[in-house]
């Protein structure tokens, strides 16, 4: 069988029914390139958490340009309501913590990442105004507990250096990419949350092709350029996908910026088997898209087949 096929009949025998396509990129080859239920090279699949990364690049081009400074500014530099006002620990966090999810601010993910904290956030009328009210219980830099309020303050200290969040990333990311993205959903408050749900899944503008995808992990496999054009810096980059080697004591080893690790490879990774893996040794790249679920499948055993294949 070809490697298409075998994918196809792990899949089958699996019963992955939700699974829509399946991309295997390396060295240069695309060596396989499967869709099912209905989708084409065309159709566009949710980004969940996937956009984490992207906007984890964003940052990176926002260094590039100098239009964020550092990493370890306090983001009470840009968010006024961080300043210590309502907790003396707010002007302690940084764009670094915010990065490594490690804010120190209260969290509790709920069952299947299905968060009533997230719920009581949309319904205030102003999402950084609730978060600035929640409690700061670590020490900032202290302890890493993924959580989405992280990322939304990351992405309003973005919008505050850079100007309009969407049209910094389409101008600097996607089009040098290829990638034809309609605009990321806003808060009616203002704020950009990349994996929020403000429209119909199946038909959110920001939904990306799987060829799209691939673009991304391209990117990353070679180094920050992409046809010779350089667009995010080599050095920013490797600190994004490397383990440290000091870590503090509370952060997870397997997270970088916005990136989940491992032992040799590294990954962006949404909720219900969204999956840009990329192998550098063996210069291999694998997409997955999937219809999310309220079970909240992974399919990273997918992914291990294929390296076995």
């Amino acid at each position: 069988m070809t490697l298409s096929e075998e994918i196809t009949d792990y899949i089958t025998r699996r019963r992955y029914r939700q699974i829509n396509s399946v991309l295997v990129w390396q060295d240069g080859q695309t060596l396989a390139e499967n869709y099912y239920n209905s989708f084409t090279p065309t159709s566009r699949n949710v980004l969940r958490s996937v956009a984490k990364s992207i906007l984890s690049l964003a940052v990176g081009i926002a260094l590039d340009t100098g239009l964020l400074p550092g990493l370890d500014i306090p983001i009470a530099n840009y968010l006024p309501l961080f300043r210590g006002g309502r907790d003396p620990m707010h002007p302690l966090i940084t764009v670094r913590h915010l990065l490594t999810m490690t804010s120190g601010i209260y969290w509790n993910g709920g069952i299947h990442y299905h968060c009533p904290m997230m719920e009581q956030m949309r319904r205030s009328h102003n999402w950084l105004s609730h978060i600035a009210d929640c409690t700061v219980t670590d020490i900032p830099g202290m302890r890493y507990n993924y959580k989405e309020f992280d990322v939304i303050l990351l992405a309003a200290v973005l919008e505050a250096a850079c100007g309009d969040l969407y049209d910094f990333i389409d101008r600097k990311l996607y089009l040098p990419l290829g990638i034809h993205s309609g605009r990321w959903y806003k808060s009616p408050c203002g704020v950009y949350y990349s994996v929020g749900d403000g429209e119909d899944a199946s038909e959110k503008p920001s939904n990306l092709t799987a060829r799209e995808m691939l673009t991304i992990g391209r990117l990353c496999l070679a180094d920050g350029s992409f046809c010779g054009q350089r667009i995010v810096s080599e050095t920013y980059l490797a600190d994004a996908v490397c383990r440290s080697k000091n870590p503090v004591p509370g952060t997870s080893p397997g997270y970088g910026y916005l990136f989940c690790l491992g032992s040799d490879w590294y990954a962006c990774r949404g909720y219900g088997g969204q999956r840009i893996h990329v192998f550098p040794d063996e210069n291999m790249i694998v997409i997955i898209q999937a219809t999310p679920t309220a079970r909240g499948m992974a399919y990273d055993d997918l992914i291990w087949k294929i390296r076995e294949l």
